[in-house]
């Protein structure tokens, strides 16, 4: 179940993107838990912008700093 201030601050975020038309995106660790999950927000962040096509990119820099961590991602080369 979700708060009341919960989807006041989901609303506020959905303003913010549609007013500053950001060109992507970038998701940390802490978005990208669950593969569903990570599509559902990708989906939605797309649509807060209004554009299928905005890129959601992946802090992954491999070594010490890896964000998509196997069982749930595959292992970086």
């Amino acid at each position: 179940m979700i708060s009341p201030a919960e989807i006041v601050g989901l609303m506020r975020g959905v303003r913010f993107f549609r007013d500053a038309e950001p060109w992507g995106f970038i998701l940390f660790a802490r978005n990208v838990s669950t593969i569903e999950g990570t599509r559902r927000l990708v989906d939605d962040l797309r649509s807060c912008v209004a554009r299928a096509d905005a890129p959601v990119l992946i802090d992954q820099e491999g070594g010490r700093v890896a964000r998509l961590r196997p069982p749930t991602w595959r292992k970086a080369p």
